[in-house]
């Protein structure tokens, strides 16, 4: 009588690889910046099967809310990093991304990038407030408005009423993400060349959307 062939030694072993690139977003916001990133379709694969028939041996992006304000946040992306690093292994400076919003104390947000920038991190900011980011995706922005003036515009732009910790903004304003990067690089491109790289308004968010949106493009090829 002929052996019945074990089917399961034709299956394949499971390959678990580290995601790359690996990021470690840490903000100051609770809500804000937190539901707005983990929109994005990076961070919706966690845990995912790479183009190559891999599985990930965690989840691509590393999200830590509420940490801080300025300094703090670095402080805290340290620690984030430590611990990452002892769990995971192999993960680079670059690898971290802290980001801040800046209402008038320039001062501080500058000491805290100078402390980002001696860790090897990536430092965001945006001058007033991340709102900024969202406005752009309809207008140019080059002079300082209200605060509250955001919210305002952003409903009127989206046919919503928007105030911060909206949740959701992602999927609403993903249509005019490119319109987006393109004004917040302008902006950031004008300021730089006058040396104003901190005067409102100002926001680099445009780098950390397009290092996601590139993670993206490599994951599916």
């Amino acid at each position: 009588m002929r052996r019945r062939r074990n089917t399961e030694s034709y299956s394949r072993k499971k390959k678990y690889v580290d995601p790359r690139p690996f990021f470690i977003i840490v903000c100051e916001g609770k809500v804000t910046e937190v539901d707005y990133f983990k929109s994005f379709p990076y961070y919706q694969n966690l845990g995912g099967v790479s183009s190559c028939g891999y599985i990930y041996s965690h989840a691509p992006i590393y999200i830590e809310p509420e940490a801080g304000q300025h300094e703090q946040v670095v402080h805290r992306a340290c620690r984030i990093y430590a611990e990452l690093n002892k769990k995971y292994g192999s993960i680079l400076p670059k690898e971290v991304w802290c980001i801040f919003d800046c209402d008038n104390d320039v001062k501080r947000l500058n000491n805290a990038i100078q402390l980002a920038k001696a860790k090897g991190f990536n430092y965001i900011y945006s001058i007033q407030c991340f709102e900024l980011w969202y406005l752009l995706h309809f207008q140019m922005l080059t002079t300082a408005i209200n605060k509250r003036e955001y919210d305002k515009r952003i409903s009127k732009n989206l046919g919503i009423n928007y105030s911060h910790g909206t949740i959701g903004m992602y999927k609403l304003l993903e249509n005019f993400q490119r319109n987006a990067i393109c004004n917040a690089r302008q902006l950031w491109e004008q300021k730089s060349r006058i040396d104003e790289l901190q005067s409102d308004p100002i926001t680099n968010v445009f780098q950390l959307v397009e290092a996601l949106n590139d993670a993206y493009r490599k994951l599916n090829r």
